[in-house]
């Protein structure tokens, strides 16, 4: 196996597309956007097997006052949940043994090249589905599982609306009877100045993302990305969120409840499962299963969870710049003067 750095966007999107596992996170230009806005190097390797791409493997870099991170994705409050690398689309139909073969290459050329690089921090998020990371941690890697909330769209619109809470049944049917309009946009504003609000606390352990950095997002994506509003009759606003729409339909970022007579982030979510359902897409997900203050409420609506793994290394200087973060620049007092939340 060779690891390489793949510098062609069409063979990179190419090999995204036609893969399983490769989602819009992947994408050559939502990693450039990425990179950009976040402020780290992108290393968007490719793992060959001869001639052959079997693997892509976007690493971001970053050498912060000396203390050198190694990410896949970069760290931003959940805005990318998952990347990692990406099989190939032959890798599902492969027999165990021969799949076991791949991720062993796999895991052996990015171990060296992390170990090349030598970052006091790495942590590698996989996709759902991805959950062998048994080469991993034979090479002294640490696991972290996390979960995501899943919608079964193949099966009858019935049975979905039947494994709702009662309660949240009752809201929806309220909400639905009090009329409501809802509208698909690639206008964020609205939406991004509702998650800003929540973000510029200081008690919120990562500051927002900037307002370009989705404006290029949407851009770069009109037919995969989007922000639905959700409006009562007296036009005002009653629920808003934005989407992901690429191979599987994504409830990715939500505001804050929004002080209405209705219901409306619960019959906007309802409204998306029936249209996604309706646009063919298997499942829908919903970000936020690992966030304790959203499982009360997201879990109304699903019936079951995805699981999705996490590798990682650190050492001393990279667990010590942890603390540092966690325990001092995170403290309101301190957040106030040194992080920008918004601009």
């Amino acid at each position: 196996m060779v690891l390489e750095i793949v510098k062609d966007r069409e063979l990179w999107d190419s090999f995204v597309e036609s893969s399983p596992y490769g989602l819009l996170f992947h994408r050559w230009d939502y990693m450039t956007i990425t990179g950009e806005h976040a402020g780290y190097q992108l290393l968007p390797y490719g793992v060959y097997k001869g001639e052959e791409l079997v693997c892509l493997a976007p690493l971001y870099f970053k050498n912060a006052h000396g203390v050198k991170m190694l990410f896949s994705p970069p760290p931003m409050q959940a805005v990318i949940p998952y990347q990692g690398f990406v099989p190939g689309k032959e890798f599902d139909g492969l027999k165990l043994g021969k799949k076991e073969a791949i991720m062993d290459l796999i895991a052996n050329d990015l171990s060296a090249e992390v170990d090349a690089i030598s970052p006091h921090y790495f942590s590698l998020t996989l996709v759902p589905g991805l959950t062998d990371i048994r080469q991993f941690l034979w090479r002294g890697y640490a696991p972290k599982v996390h979960y995501t909330y899943v919608i079964d769209l193949t099966r009858p619109v019935e049975a979905i609306w039947g494994d709702f809470h009662y309660k949240l049944r009752s809201k929806i049917r309220k909400a639905e009877k009090a009329g409501m309009d809802l509208v698909r946009s690639a206008d964020i504003s609205t939406l991004y100045a509702s998650i800003a609000e929540r973000f510029s606390q200081p008690e919120m352990n990562i500051p927002m993302v900037s307002r370009r950095y989705f404006e290029d997002l949407f851009r770069a994506y009109p037919d995969h990305l989007a922000a639905y509003y959700l409006y009562d009759r007296e036009g005002a606003l009653t629920g808003a969120v934005a989407t992901q729409e690429y191979k599987r339909f994504l409830l990715w970022m939500g505001t804050p409840r929004i002080e209405s007579a209705h219901a409306g982030n619960e019959y906007l979510q309802w409204l998306l499962v029936q249209r996604a359902r309706a646009e063919g897409y298997s499942y829908l997900e919903n970000i936020g299963a690992n966030t304790p203050d959203l499982n009360f409420f997201k879990s109304k609506f699903c019936s079951s969870l995805g699981m999705y793994m996490e590798v990682f290394r650190k050492d001393m200087v990279g667990t010590l710049a942890e603390w540092a973060y966690s325990t001092i620049v995170n403290k309101p007092w301190l957040k106030r003067r040194v992080v920008s939340h918004i601009e």
